[in-house]
C-alpha cells in the first residue's frame, strides 16, 4: 500500500495528537491535522479510512542504548538483555520491555542496540489506538526518524524540541529547556529543520524547513525498527484476511449444505410423488383392463393407443384426460373403478362424492367441455353418494 497513515501520539490522553497521510511512492502529503486527544482519534478512522497505520511516540518515553556482549549474540545472551540492564534502570525490569534493534561489531566488540519502554505505556498506546479501531503495524520514537544525514539535528514538534545526536541516540527536550540542554550537551552545529529561536545562542544551520511528520515519514525507509516484537508483534495482514475469507468459505459452505439439503428433501418428495402417480397409473390401468396384467405400462399404453381409435379425438387417453381434468376442478369426487368400450369409444366410471351436487356438476363441466355425458342412478352409501357415468368424445 503506497498510502500510510502516520500516528504521533503524545504521553498523556489529554495531549495533542498528530497525524499525516502520507503518500510514500511520490513523498507527498495527502491531508495532515492535530486532535485536541485521544478522544478524537475514532473521528479521525472514520475519516481516513483503511490504509497502513505507523504510529511514532514520543522520544522521551522510550530510552535507546547500545550494550556490549560478551560474545557474538545468540538466543541465550539475548533472553539475558533484560538482566543485563537491571542494575541501570530506576525501575523493576519485569515492568519494562525491551526491544531490540541491530547488532554492532566494532574493533572486535559485539553491541545490541535496545529500546526500554513501560510495558504499562506500551500497552496503553495501543489500546488507545485499538480502540479508536487502527490496527498499527509500527511504532517507533519519533526523534529516531530524523535524518542520519545532517546529525545532529533536531525539529519542533508541539512544545518539544526533538534531537537526534547519533544513529542510535535521541532525545525529546521540553521548549524551555532547549537552551540549557544544548549547553550542557555541548553538540557541534546543529542541523534545524524548523525556525530557530532568535533567543538562543547556539551554533546552528538551518535546513529547508519540513512539516515535522513529513520529514519524520520520509526516513521511513531508512529504518526497520520497530517497538512492536514478541508479545506485541502485530498479526500478519494475511491472517486477518484468511479468518475473513474462513469465515466467508464458512458461512458459504454452510448455506450449501442447506441448499442441497432441501433439494435433497425435495427429491425425496418427488420421488414419494412420482412412485405414487405410477401407482395411481397402475391402477387406472387395471381398471380399464382388469383381465390383463401389468408388466411395462409405457409400452402397453402405446399399444393401446395404437389400437385405439387411430390416436383420434375419440380415443382412450383422449377421454381419460379430460376426465381428469375436470376431477381436478371437483376435488370431493374419487374414482372406485374406470372401463373403456372400445366398440361405443366410451369410458365408463363409478365414483363417490360428497353430495349429489358434485356428480351434477363433474357433469356440466363434461358437457361444457364438448362430451356427451350420461349420468346414472345415484344412491348414498353412508355419508357419501355413489354413482356411474358414461361419456363419450366430442361429436
Amino acid at each position: 500500500m503506497s498510502e500510510q497513515l502516520i500516528i504521533r501520539l503524545g504521553s498523556r490522553a489529554e495531549q495533542q495528537v498528530t497525524w499525516l497521510v502520507w503518500a510514500s511512492h511520490n513523498n507527498e502529503v495527502i491531508a495532515s491535522g492535530e486532535l485536541a486527544n485521544i478522544d478524537q482519534l475514532a473521528d479521525l478512522a472514520k475519516r481516513v479510512s483503511q490504509r497502513q497505520v505507523i504510529a511514532l511516540v514520543p522520544a522521551s518515553d522510550v530510552v535507546l542504548k547500545q550494550v556490549l556482549l560478551p560474545t557474538k549474540p545468540n538466543r541465550q545472551v539475548l533472553q539475558a538483555l533484560p538482566y543485563m540492564l537491571e542494575e541501570e534502570q530506576a525501575e523493576d525490569i519485569e515492568q519494562l520491555f525491551v526491544a531490540l534493534g541491530d547488532v554492532q561489531f566494532q574493533e572486535g566488540q559485539y553491541s545490541q542496540q535496545v529500546a526500554i519502554c513501560q510495558r504499562q505505556r506500551l500497552e496503553k498506546w495501543l489500546d488507545w489506538l485499538q480502540q479508536a479501531g487502527f490496527n498499527v503495524t509500527r511504532l517507533l520514537p519519533d526523534a529516531l526518524l530524523l535524518p542520519d544525514h545532517s546529525l545532529p539535528a533536531c525539529i519542533q514538534l508541539h512544545d518539544q524540541w526533538l534531537v537526534k545526536q547519533a544513529p542510535w541516540q535521541i532525545a525529546a527536550v521540553e521548549q524551555s529547556w532547549w537552551p540549557d540542554y544544548l549547553q550542557l550537551a555541548a553538540l557541534p552545529n546543529v542541523t534545524s529543520f524548523s525556525p530557530w529561536p532568535v533567543e538562543v545562542d547556539h551554533a546552528h544551520q538551518l535546513a529547508e524547513p519540513e512539516l515535522p511528520l513529513a520529514l519524520l515519514a520520509a526516513q521511513l525507509p531508512q529504518h526497520n525498527f520497530n517497538l512492536l516484537q514478541a508479545e506485541y508483534k502485530p498479526k500478519r495482514q494475511s491472517h486477518t484476511q484468511f479468518g475473513l475469507w474462513r469465515n466467508s468459505a464458512v458461512l458459504a459452505i454452510a448455506c450449501l449444505s442447506i441448499y442441497l439439503l432441501q433439494l435433497g428433501m425435495i427429491n425425496v418428495q418427488l420421488n414419494r410423488q412420482n412412485q405414487q402417480l405410477q401407482q395411481q397409473s397402475i391402477t387406472t390401468y387395471k381398471q380399464a383392463f382388469p383381465n390383463e396384467p401389468v408388466v411395462n405400462l409405457s409400452l402397453q399404453l402405446k399399444r393401446k393407443l395404437a389400437q385405439v381409435d387411430g390416436g383420434t379425438e375419440q380415443g382412450f387417453l383422449t377421454l381419460l384426460a379430460a376426465l381428469q381434468q375436470q376431477l381436478a376442478t371437483v376435488p370431493d369426487i374419487s374414482l372406485e373403478n374406470l372401463r373403456f368400450d372400445s366398440k361405443l369409444s366410451e369410458l365408463r366410471f363409478q365414483a363417490k362424492a360428497s353430495s349429489f351436487q358434485s356428480f351434477e356438476q363433474l357433469k356440466n363441466k363434461l358437457e361444457q367441455a364438448g362430451f356427451s355425458v350420461n349420468q346414472g342412478t345415484l344412491s348414498n352409501d353412508g355419508d357419501k353418494v355413489q354413482g356411474s357415468v358414461a361419456m363419450r368424445g366430442k361429436a
